[in-house]
């Protein structure tokens, strides 16, 4: 039997395109490499950052992410991931651009949500900045944004202060949580959700503690990353 080389990783499932940023990485961060039961390797896209990203999206930021996907997949990952929901900018350029899968934003899943869920759903997304979040993100994501209901976390200030504007690279943990948990609970209650999609990253971290409070199901880049994975490793049933 001949085994084929030439890539710098093999059975690697996952690779994960990234931000510049500082704060930590909790288990359940995709940046935190014990958060799969699976392998997965990380690279920074270098010069773009979370503001960047959000606020000042020109249209030569594509460029550098499709480099480094591309690096990626001709290292041997077999899936291509991103730490940034707002990625989803560039979902349909980056994926035209490889062979693997690509999955840079929890929004990829929504026509799928909506389909579980049915017609008369209410799906809601919970991202880091609804001021930052557009029509273009869904409309690369291949689904709509007047399906959905969004807020965001742009108006609590532990969040903001750290994820959004990076002005530190530490943060309170229970302050931290008790923003997003709360955030997550009294937008369901309010709107009467039926499913929480989850846009931003950082949010996977809390989604266990969320989903105790509001007891619905609950869409993540975390829970579509898992489902990639059983595509491109399929288990062996005999």
């Amino acid at each position: 039997m001949i085994v084929k080389g030439g890539k710098l990783y093999y059975d690697l499932p996952i690779g994960i395109l990234c931000l510049e940023s500082q704060f930590p990485k909790l288990r359940g961060h995709l940046r935190n490499p014990i958060s799969f039961s699976f392998p997965t390797v990380t690279r920074v896209v270098e010069g773009v950052d979370i503001p960047c990203l959000l606020f000042n999206p020109t249209l030569d930021l594509v460029e550098p992410f499709i480099k480094v996907a591309k690096q990626l997949e001709e290292d041997g990952v077999q899936a291509i991931s991103g730490s940034c929901g707002f990625m989803a900018r560039f979902q349909g350029i980056i994926a035209s651009e490889l062979k693997i899968p690509v999955i840079l934003s929890s929004l990829v899943q929504i026509p799928m949500i909506r389909i579980m869920h049915g017609k008369n759903a209410k799906i809601g997304v919970l991202t880091a900045s609804s001021n930052a979040l557009t029509v273009d993100h869904f409309d690369n994501c291949g689904t709509c944004m007047d399906d959905v209901i969004i807020h965001g976390m742009e108006h609590n200030t532990e969040f903001r202060e750290t994820i959004l504007e990076g002005k530190r690279n530490y943060f309170d943990i229970d302050a931290l949580r008790g923003e997003i948990v709360g955030t997550a609970k009294n937008f369901v209650n309010k709107k009467q959700l039926d499913a929480l999609v989850l846009e931003c990253t950082d949010l996977s971290v809390f989604s266990h503690d969320i989903q105790k409070k509001i007891e619905k199901p609950i869409y993540d880049i975390n829970s579509l990353i898992e489902f990639t994975y059983s595509v491109v490793c399929r288990k062996q049933y005999s």
